[in-house]
């Protein structure tokens, strides 16, 4: 019967080594899940830190829209001033030549009627005097 049965220090070693294999194989799960917990939160950071560059690039372009609308709206304001400047030259530089038409249609009327009637004009300055 000595066969069957191990003496106690034996079993004591035995019983060791199963302890410290349990205590191992108990280590190695909570080491992994540990990781996993932290793979898995590092993912989720990942994640939004994704979504986070993806809102900001959509905002930058939004962004980027909105200055080029508004350019374009300012060009076009720019351009209508300028439009508008350049009619109003245009009116003004027309008034000043139909002026001068009636101004110099004036004077030849007047130089007709001193030319008709053999008379010079009262206001010569000088220049028409010849007495």
């Amino acid at each position: 019967m000595h066969g069957l049965f191990l003496p106690l220090s034996e079993l004591a070693e035995i019983q060791k080594e199963v302890i410290q294999s349990r205590v191992n194989t108990w280590e190695t799960k909570q080491k992994a899940k540990v990781d996993n917990k932290a793979d898995k939160m590092i993912a989720i950071n990942e994640e939004k830190k994704n979504a986070s560059e993806i809102d900001l690039e959509a905002l930058g372009k939004k962004i980027e829209t909105k200055v080029e609308k508004l350019r374009h709206k300012e060009l076009e304001k720019m351009k209508n001033k300028e439009a508008h400047s350049i009619k109003v030259i245009e009116d003004t530089k027309v008034k000043i030549e139909a002026k001068r038409t009636h101004g110099l249609q004036k004077v030849e009327k007047k130089a007709e009627k001193f030319r008709g009637s053999n008379s010079l004009p009262t206001k010569c300055f000088g220049v028409c005097v010849d007495e």
